[in-house]
């Protein structure tokens, strides 16, 4: 806990030297106050480190929001510094994104998200934060991968009294793009994994994409003599799938895979989902 005490004096002290910020802090300056404040995991301290840790980084937050002209600079370049810790990353670029509109800097900040450990915060957090970049027209899938390497993942939307896991988190993380975007890294990812539950999650995406590209990497995940009887029941029950009643629609495949991306680019709900779902089911009736 002294080194908690000495940083917060040392920040109190920037913080008390002006109003905003009373003089131009200098890169290395910033750099050392980045390092003292994020050298660490959150998912390692108990409550009361997490309280301490909590009040700094509130300040820290304050005095990068009472002087952004000088120190917005000095953001960017952290976050372009691959020295700095995993928390860092996630946290710092959602200050970034409360600063600025500007594209290159929300740009930024998704490069940053991707590097999060996804143990030190909130799933739900992440899962929104990148369900938001995908609904603005950026590049999700590094952002998106990165719950692969957590089976268990699991975000619960209170708003809705919904848990989602990692096959529907997934999901809501790349489908506001274009299919054509990532269906082809979700078929090679499929053949490289070997988790059962990552397995299920990356063929329920694939199964959702509606395309050849898709069928064929599904196929050959069911023919494989190297794949779990439990994965390839599963892929063969997707692919068994047909369109439900009431899927015949006039509008073309095309025009249904656009209201299909505006549904889900919407906030995270269940009855978003829903629509997501009936969307589907008329693409389904197209093939």
């Amino acid at each position: 806990m002294l080194a908690i005490r000495t940083f917060s004096a040392l920040l109190l002290l920037w913080l008390a030297a002006e109003p905003g910020i009373a003089r131009p802090i200098s890169a290395s300056e910033f750099h050392s106050k980045v390092i003292a404040l994020y050298s660490f995991e959150p998912h390692k301290l108990d409550s009361a480190e997490v309280n301490a840790k909590s009040d700094q980084l509130d300040r820290f937050w304050h005095a990068v929001k009472a002087d952004p002209r000088n120190i917005l600079p000095l953001l960017r370049r952290e976050l372009e510094d691959a020295s700095n810790s995993a928390f860092f990353f996630y946290d710092a670029s959602k200050l970034l994104l409360s600063l600025s509109k500007d594209r290159a800097d929300q740009a930024l900040a998704l490069r940053s998200v991707a590097k999060a450990d996804l143990q030190g915060i909130q799933p739900a957090d992440y899962l929104r934060t990148v369900h938001w970049f995908a609904g603005n027209g950026f590049d999700t899938r590094e952002a998106a991968f990165r719950i692969l390497a957590f089976p268990d993942f699991k975000a619960f939307i209170p708003q809705h009294s919904m848990t989602l896991g990692q096959d529907y988190s997934l999901i809501c993380m790349l489908f506001p793009m274009d299919e054509t975007i990532f269906v082809d890294d979700l078929a090679s990812r499929l053949a490289a994994e070997r988790n059962v539950q990552t397995q299920r999650s990356l063929l329920l995406a694939l199964w959702y994409t509606v395309t050849p590209a898709a069928n064929t990497a599904m196929r050959k995940f069911v023919d494989s003599p190297d794949n779990s009887a439990e994965a390839t029941a599963y892929a063969s029950a997707l692919m068994d799938r047909k369109a439900g009643p009431g899927s015949i629609s006039l509008s073309s495949a095309q025009s249904l895979r656009e209201e299909r991306r505006e549904v889900i680019q919407r906030p995270i709900s269940d009855e978003a989902l829903t629509e997501f779902d009936q969307l589907t089911s008329k693409l389904l009736a197209k093939q």
